[in-house]
């Protein structure tokens, strides 16, 4: 019984040495963050870049040119490079065999493999008040739609000529007119 009690003592004694060393934490404590891992520990190097996070960054001008060239067509990659201080995007597509990769100037210019312009950019038009018609594109309109209530004229270039594109208020009375800066009309069916 003796030995019973010694080794009852023993593990007594070892129960409250192990617990003495134990100090509890009070309730308050708030532990702070561990630090952020360093450059060299972060998964991510990089930024991350997807796809359409590329084409969103393209120039409105080579976004609208993409989608007028490509439609809904899925854009996988955007390379953007200079060449002879000229920027270029290179966009392709998933679908590669109806979609070979389009090449774009910065101010929307389709272009070729070898650089050049194969379709040129759009020019904005530009609205103009009836008053600041050339003159023979007034004669024109005033010839042909005397009556003819304007309600936009708008100056556009179409494959490097002026062209004025008259509308009127009852378009079935008098149809829209193209007319180029020297009173030619485009208008079909005139």
């Amino acid at each position: 019984m003796t030995k019973n009690i010694v080794i009852l003592t023993a593990l007594l004694g070892m129960l409250f040495a192990g617990c003495s060393s134990h100090k509890p934490k009070p309730h308050a404590t708030v532990e702070s963050a561990p630090p952020p891992p360093s450059h060299e520990e972060a998964a991510y190097s990089k930024p991350l870049s997807t796809p359409g996070y590329r084409f969103s960054s393209l120039p409105q001008a080579v976004r609208n040119t993409v989608v007028a060239q490509a439609g809904m067509a899925v854009v996988v990659d955007v390379v953007k490079e200079a060449h002879e201080g000229r920027l270029v995007y290179k966009i392709y597509f998933k679908d590669a065999g109806n979609y070979p990769p389009l090449w774009v100037a910065a101010d929307g210019s389709v272009l070729n493999h070898d650089y050049t312009t194969a379709v040129p950019a759009p020019v904005p038009s530009v609205a103009l008040d009836p008053s600041d018609l050339p003159p023979d594109v007034a004669k024109f309109v005033h010839e042909h739609a005397p009556d003819g209530e304007i309600t936009s004229v708008l100056r556009e270039t179409w494959t490097a000529q002026t062209v004025y594109t008259v509308s009127f208020k009852y378009e079935s009375h008098n149809p829209k007119l193209y007319i180029v800066s020297d009173g030619t009309n485009l208008t079909l069916g005139r």
